[in-house]
């Protein structure tokens, strides 16, 4: 992408230069896989950005786009970088690409729409070209009707002649990236906290891309809320945020609450954040992997759907493991816990504990808190008579109906 640099501004071993360049010269220059880096957030609906076009019709201001680079510093003085990704503007980029390859399809046909025909009709004949690039009947007319009252070179001019101010970053961390996306975004609606649980610990997902199993898939936010999951998953399937908070309580030795308090004493806490990176070594997250599926499948070997779903809910996993955590003081003892709890786990009765849990008076008690309490409760009493005894849910939540 070529461009003109308006500023520059240093911060610690990295650069930002603000620079600007056509609309046209960026929406040609953005890369086949602009929306799949992994720490910005997924393509949304929006119809205040629905309406882009009218602001590129316009020439009005649309907010700067920030980018970061692998590229030199030297190349990007000199008003060139060869490639970047996308750190804040994804929702933009997606549209104002979405609004050129519209305008190119409409130039392309132009010959063979006229006036006369209705909108209905065109977005009818239309449909299923624009539905190929994600664009829509309306954005289609709304070319359409510019056109027809501006003429062909002032509707290019709306790219070619439309100025777009950037910021480009060169030399920021992985750790750094995911620190300026989060400042970035904190202005707009916010980042879904499971989605910035998941970019804190990024390092840790190819790991467990790595360690997995063909039985074995990992779901991130981006392609499967966290509140959704839970519902009629599979043996075998889980969230990667579950996995992180559940890892997280492990080492804590209690159930933690992945809330934005979290959220921010751990992205505050390089140092904290260090520990956490320098214990989730290779051979831990194996074993904690295995031992999450080894549960799993012991869930649903003896409490069939209603296991498999005790299992995918975050509150049971952070809860659990915390425990397990509790009771591990080394590798030895974590195996031998799991491999006890997987033979002995019919009873731990999660039948009797959806209706005690689904007894609760909810205008009385936060659910997740409760749950979280009785879950760890249960399970610390049942490890600590040795697994010996069934869990009795109804004494764990007595007093809470």
């Amino acid at each position: 992408m070529e461009f003109k640099v308006l500023d520059t501004k240093a911060e610690e071993k990295s650069t930002c230069f603000l620079v600007s360049t056509s609309l046209e010269d960026y929406v040609k220059s953005i890369p086949s896989d602009y929306d799949s880096y992994e720490i910005q957030r997924a393509i949304v609906n929006n119809s205040y950005l629905d309406r882009l076009v009218y602001t590129v019709f316009k020439k009005g201001h649309i907010p700067t786009i920030t980018l970061i680079t692998e590229d030199t510093k030297d190349s990007i003085e000199k008003g060139h970088i060869r490639g970047f990704k996308i750190l804040d503007g994804l929702q933009r980029t997606h549209r104002l690409k979405i609004i050129f390859e519209t305008k190119e399809l409409f130039l392309e046909n132009v010959n063979d729409i006229g006036r006369e025909i209705s909108d209905f009709q065109l977005k009818r004949n239309f449909r299923d070209k624009l539905a190929e690039i994600g664009s829509s009947g309306n954005i289609f007319i709304a070319i359409k009707e510019f056109y027809y009252e501006q003429g062909k070179d002032e509707l290019n001019k709306c790219f070619s002649e439309n100025t777009q101010w950037f910021e480009v970053w060169s030399g920021l961390s992985p750790e750094d990236e995911v620190k300026k996306m989060l400042v970035l975004n904190a202005g707009h609606k916010p980042v879904n906290i499971k989605h910035q649980l998941e970019l804190l610990f990024q390092n840790v997902y190819p790991i467990f891309d790595s360690i997995k199993s063909g039985d074995i898939v990992i779901v991130r936010e981006k392609e499967s809320s966290s509140a959704a999951f839970s519902k009629g998953r599979a043996v075998g399937k889980y969230h990667f945020s579950h996995l992180i908070s559940a890892l997280i309580s492990f080492i804590e030795k209690k159930p933690i609450s992945t809330n934005s308090n979290f959220i921010s004493k751990v992205q505050d806490d390089d140092q904290k954040l260090k520990e956490f990176s320098e214990i989730f070594s290779y051979s831990f997250l194996e074993d904690f992997l295995r031992s999450v599926n080894k549960l799993d499948i012991a869930a649903n070997t003896h409490f069939g759907e209603v296991g498999s779903q005790w299992i995918g809910r975050e509150v049971s996993l952070t809860s659990i493991f915390a425990v397990i955590g509790f009771y591990s003081k080394n590798r030895d003892e974590f195996v031998s816990i799991i491999d006890e709890l997987s033979s002995e786990f019919d009873k731990c009765n999660l039948r009797d504990y959806e209706i005690c849990r689904n007894s609760v008076d909810l205008a009385k008690v936060n659910i997740g808190n409760i749950n979280k309490k009785n879950i760890f409760k249960g399970f610390d009493k049942f490890l600590s008579e040795g697994m010996t005894k069934p869990i009795d849910w109804n004494e764990i939540f007595k007093g809470e109906y």
